[in-house]
């Protein structure tokens, strides 16, 4: 669903907590829930190839990964918008 939360794009709701994630005012590869404009679909391979690589190593203070936590933004707009 649409996030509630300013400069946020969605949210999603995991273990009772909601989750907002994705930068108003940034595009991304392409939305799968049909929620945002079509026009922040940049469609762009090498763009998107970018994003997940960066992504993919980012951790929290834990050390854990935070593409591999439901509970973390990046792991939604990993599988969402990218």
């Amino acid at each position: 669903m649409k996030s509630t939360r300013k400069g946020k794009k969605l949210m999603t709701e995991v273990d009772g907590k909601k989750v907002h994630f994705g930068q108003l005012g940034y595009g991304h590869f392409f939305d799968k829930t049909g929620l945002l404009p079509k026009s922040l679909n940049h469609n762009d391979p090498k763009r998107r190839q970018n994003y997940l690589t960066r992504s993919a190593g980012q951790k929290n203070k834990k050390g854990q990964i935070l593409k591999d936590m439901p509970s973390s933004p990046v792991y939604h707009a990993r599988r969402i918008l990218w």
